[in-house]
């Protein structure tokens, strides 16, 4: 799956982040994690992906104790990849409700990510 061109129609960069997260759908709850972020979506890695069009809750588990509770729905699902696949199994998931403090939050994270990469040069990989 080639994902590059999805960057030109994303609003906010997004960081390389690999957090626990519970999703809560009809139908129970799914351990996962995300493996990038930005203030709009996530990219959240899991065995077994929900459908597109699926209205979930996202619960991220941030490492200074912070937790965010967002609404979200399922834009696309990959469940042929593994962890160690350039593209490994998961879903894209936009955030349909998000207070903007914390879309400041989430943004903070990813220029704090983006400052932290170009110090250490990886940024040109």
């Amino acid at each position: 799956m080639d994902t590059s061109q999805w960057n030109e129609a994303r609003k906010y960069p997004r960081s390389k982040a690999s957090w626990p997260v519970v999703i809560l759908t009809n139908r129970g709850a799914l351990i996962a994690e995300t493996r990038n972020i930005s203030p709009e979506g996530a990219f959240i890695f899991c065995e077994r992906p929900l459908p597109p069009e699926e209205k979930i809750r996202v619960l991220i588990m941030f490492p200074n104790s912070r937790y965010l509770d967002i609404p979200s729905e399922v834009t696309w699902s990959y469940p042929y990849g593994s962890d160690k696949d350039a593209t490994p199994s998961g879903m894209g998931v936009r955030f349909l409700e998000i207070s903007e403090a914390d879309r400041e939050f989430i943004a903070s994270l990813s220029s704090g990510y983006l400052e932290a990469e170009f110090e250490k040069g990886s940024y040109l990989d």
